[in-house]
């Protein structure tokens, strides 16, 4: 099953931030051509190295907002089990060897 089949029925995940982007239509009698530019908003992420845009339509956004929320909270929990997989990894290197293993070594040499 293609990996696009697979995300319909997850919950969508993305990475980024949700942005505006303002810009003139080129018609002479617009109002943007007067200044007031027209607003779309869209997702930039970084793919590969390279900042991607992706415009969004208006009924997207919390859609996409969430998106980005869940992936906030799944990047915190995943970066809390790492500092305590390194609370662990210290503490196990931190405590004094066993009598045991102390002899074991004494008679190898």
């Amino acid at each position: 099953m293609p990996a696009v089949e697979k995300t319909i029925d997850m919950a969508l995940l993305l990475r980024g931030s949700v942005i505006t982007l303002k810009r003139k239509c080129g018609r002479p009698g617009c109002h943007c051509a007067r200044g007031t530019l027209h607003e779309t908003p869209a997702l930039s992420l970084n793919v590969d190295g390279r900042t991607r845009i992706v415009t969004l339509r208006a009924a997207e956004l919390p859609e996409v907002k969430a998106a980005l929320a869940r992936y906030k909270r799944a990047r915190k929990e995943l970066d809390e089990q790492v500092r305590a997989g390194l609370t662990i990894l210290r503490a196990r290197r931190a405590r004094p060897q066993t009598a045991q293993h102390q002899a074991s070594k004494k008679g190898a040499s």
